[in-house]
């Protein structure tokens, strides 16, 4: 009974309603107005995590910082080669090796002016120049896929052995890529994550590389792969990375990226062009410069690390 009452009241109101006269709207300017939306904090949708399919859990790496520098001078370079590898021979002189089939050489460079002192091609057209790097009198040259090294005598470029890469089951270097020497062994890179530590003495005597131990570059726990020229610098390796304006210092006992330096718009417009990737780092431990260049660069640029680190979203081109 109660519900039948209930449904009653319900029609007697929506019949009084449709009894009322209509009403008339009261015309208004026809002036446009902004609208708009405000959702409380509270309202607003709550983001939920969702996964991939085929990602895993695993946090992005974290970022090593930028490296801050300034350009303190910029030298003609010998736009037609195809650095491989930079060393500082001494002041105002450096030593180049070069790659490219039938143009492979090891040259010494006046540095201000880039006129080349001396010259040695590889002598072979089939071999392929790579890293280089110099312990004592001696400067020892990788070949990319020949699976062979260069010695020669730093005072004369006179050729004065040569040495084999690793077959397997052994550890072995997948190519010859970068090279250089930290006072004890020679590090060298093959284009992957890992760089190998290298008995420069035994290699020398058994005429085959001689591998002491590796070590895997990595950004957290992400292996940091086409690891290019290599140069010791106080304690860290500086490595050049393939196909990049970056150059990453890795520590060597752990393996970790703890710095980048970020060398994007060094050239101008018109010589990256005509020019192909950055490619070699060469320190001088007098004036505590880097020099660097490219593969067929224009100029070679003498850069100074600042002490200052800065957070990865943070340009340092104001400080150039």
């Amino acid at each position: 009974m109660r519900w039948l009452l209930l449904c009653w009241g319900a029609l007697s109101w929506l019949a009084a309603c449709a009894a009322l006269p209509p009403t008339t709207a009261t015309p208004t300017p026809s002036t446009p107005s902004a609208v708009s939306l405000s959702i409380p904090l509270a309202m607003a949708p709550v983001p939920t995590a969702t996964t991939l399919v085929g990602t895993t859990d695993t946090p992005p790496a974290q970022v090593p910082p930028l490296l801050p520098y300034r350009v303190v001078a910029s030298y003609p370079h010998d736009s037609r080669a195809w650095t491989q590898g930079l060393i500082v021979a001494r002041p105002g002189r450096l030593f180049e090796g070069t790659g490219d089939y039938a143009n492979s050489s090891l040259r010494e460079v006046e540095t201000e002016t880039g006129r080349i002192l001396r010259q040695v091609d590889l002598g072979d057209p089939t071999l392929y120049g790579e890293g280089i790097a110099q312990i004592g009198d001696r400067i020892f040259q990788l070949t990319w896929q020949n699976q062979v090294g260069l010695i020669y005598d730093a005072a004369t470029f006179n050729r004065i052995g040569s040495f084999t890469y690793p077959t397997p089951p052994a550890t072995m270097p997948r190519e010859g890529w970068g090279l250089t020497y930290d006072g004890t062994h020679l590090i060298m890179s093959d284009g992957t994550a890992t760089l190998y530590v290298i008995d420069p003495e035994q290699t020398v005597t058994t005429g085959q590389l001689a591998v002491k131990y590796t070590i895997t570059v990595k950004i957290g726990n992400q292996p940091r792969d086409r690891l290019n020229e290599l140069e010791y610098i106080n304690g860290a390796i500086f490595a050049n990375v393939w196909y990049s304006d970056q150059i990453v210092r890795i520590d060597p006992t752990s393996g970790q990226v703890t710095g980048i330096l970020d060398l994007s718009g060094l050239l101008s417009p018109a010589e990256r062009a005509a020019a192909d990737v950055l490619n070699g780092i060469a320190y001088d431990p007098a004036s505590g410069l880097i020099f660097v260049t490219g593969k067929y660069w224009p100029r070679l640029f003498a850069i100074a690390l600042e002490q200052t680190i800065y957070l990865p979203m943070i340009s340092t081109r104001a400080d150039q």
